[in-house]
């Protein structure tokens, strides 16, 4: 019951060397006592900041990237929060003439973006692409354009799953020759004129990918899946297992004493209830807790490093902001991923379309109701500033009132402006 375990007097002696050296070692990934344990060979590293790449290898296979985003909650929770902020920004990319600062309301980019082929609507598609750009550290969008009187326009726009993508490398001329699309049958390669690639900076000149946060990340990932394994682990075998032998009193024991306390601890009749012995006990346990382990304490501070690398409030990740501050951590998930990530697909897409001279495309950000202020905050700003009430009601969206008293400031009447008494106020002379 409970994972416990009775033994005989007589086999007591031979199990006491392997009950200590179970005890002085800390139950982890391991064959042999003694042996490095491998869990805490993980989490050093963390402690002295170095690195490892024990979750990917030394070689990264594009693969690997794509299970640890499927198979890593925390990972897949993080990339997927900020990939939902950028789809919701995809419809407030707004063009503009980049001479005068004009809006264009209609063009065949707007409607290409609006219904970027027959799976995907805007915001669908911006969180796909969000999702690669996140993963992998670069995007391939196979963006091909049209010919004939429609020459160089976008006809659709498919995202290519990171995992699926080879680069053909050519010459100095022509370091990119294109992209071959593997994993579907016949491998496809796409020429450079149709598609086009967002990536973060990669330092390393003979690759042609960006470089992948969880690549980054590979130490605080190895972290979170031992913990998660050992958590596992731990569940499955109903705890730390242990060893009960009856404690020995001055008259010795009695071998019939073990089978008496394995018949009271592991009969039917007492499974579920408390059970008090009629005899001493001695308890050897043979590992630790998660809890003793640190595994939880070690597991968060992991969470909260991948937080950083991808640079989001850790309490987005937990759902433990307050609720004044709520606000304030979705908007600093806005401002500091959503928004610059959306305007990086803009530039990228208008420099594929050579539209980059003469358009920009960005977010508005006034329509993004998240960064917008607190209206009772706007109504008391304005009112200090003395506003008037066209103001005041523009600030609302409400219509103007055409008279001369609505375009006038509110002026409370303990407001005084300059010296508007002219003469000394004095006492009349007697």
């Amino acid at each position: 019951m409970f994972g416990y375990k009775t033994i005989r007097e007589k086999d007591l002696n031979s199990l006491q060397v392997k009950i200590d050296g179970l005890e002085a070692e800390i139950k982890g990934y391991y064959e042999n006592v003694g042996e490095i344990n491998e869990y805490f060979k993980a989490i050093a590293p963390l402690l002295h900041g170095t690195t490892i790449r024990d979750v990917f290898g030394l070689s990264v296979d594009r693969k690997d990237i794509r299970q640890c985003y499927l198979e890593c909650a925390p990972a897949w929770g993080i990339i997927n929060k900020i990939a939902k902020a950028v789809g919701e920004m995809f419809p407030y990319l707004e063009l503009r003439r980049r001479d005068t600062g004009d809006y264009v309301e209609h063009h065949w980019l707007l409607d290409l973006l609006n219904k970027p082929n027959d799976r995907y609507n805007c915001a669908r598609f911006g969180m796909a692409w969000a999702v690669n750009r996140l993963a992998y550290g670069d995007c391939f969008v196979y963006a091909p354009k049209k010919v004939g009187k429609d020459r160089g326009q976008g006809k659709e726009m498919y995202i290519i799953p990171g995992d699926r993508v080879t680069i053909d490398k050519g010459g100095y001329a022509q370091p990119m020759k294109g992209i071959t699309i593997t994993g579907g049958g016949d491998n496809q390669t796409i020429k450079p004129d149709n598609f086009f690639e967002s990536f973060n900076y990669n330092p390393d000149d003979t690759s042609f990918f960006g470089v992948s946060p969880l690549i980054v990340a590979a130490l605080y990932l190895s972290v979170i899946d031992r913990g998660m394994r050992r958590q596992d682990l731990t569940l499955k075998n109903g705890g730390p297992t242990s060893l009960i032998t009856p404690k020995p009193d001055n008259l010795g024991v009695m071998p019939q004493t073990a089978n008496t306390l394995t018949e009271e601890l592991n009969s039917k009749e007492v499974k579920g209830q408390i059970k008090a012995l009629r005899m001493a006990v001695d308890v050897h346990e043979l590992g630790k807790s998660a809890v003793d382990l640190g595994i939880l304490a070690s597991h968060k501070e992991a969470i909260t490093a991948l937080c950083f690398i991808y640079d989001i409030p850790v309490d987005l990740y937990y759902g433990q902001s307050k609720y004044e501050n709520a606000k304030e951590a979705k908007k600093s998930l806005y401002e500091n991923n959503a928004i610059p990530l959306a305007n990086e697909f803009g530039a990228d897409v208008l420099a594929h379309y050579d539209l980059g001279g003469e358009f920009t495309l960005t977010v508005n950000t006034d329509k993004v109701d998240v960064l917008k202020d607190d209206a009772a905050d706007v109504l008391d700003n304005l009112n200090k500033m003395h506003a008037t009430l066209n103001e005041l009601r523009e600030a609302y969206g409400y219509e103007r009132i055409e008279e001369d008293y609505a375009d006038k400031p509110m002026l409370s009447m303990s407001v005084m402006f300059g010296n508007e008494v002219s003469e000394p106020i004095e006492e009349p002379a007697e």
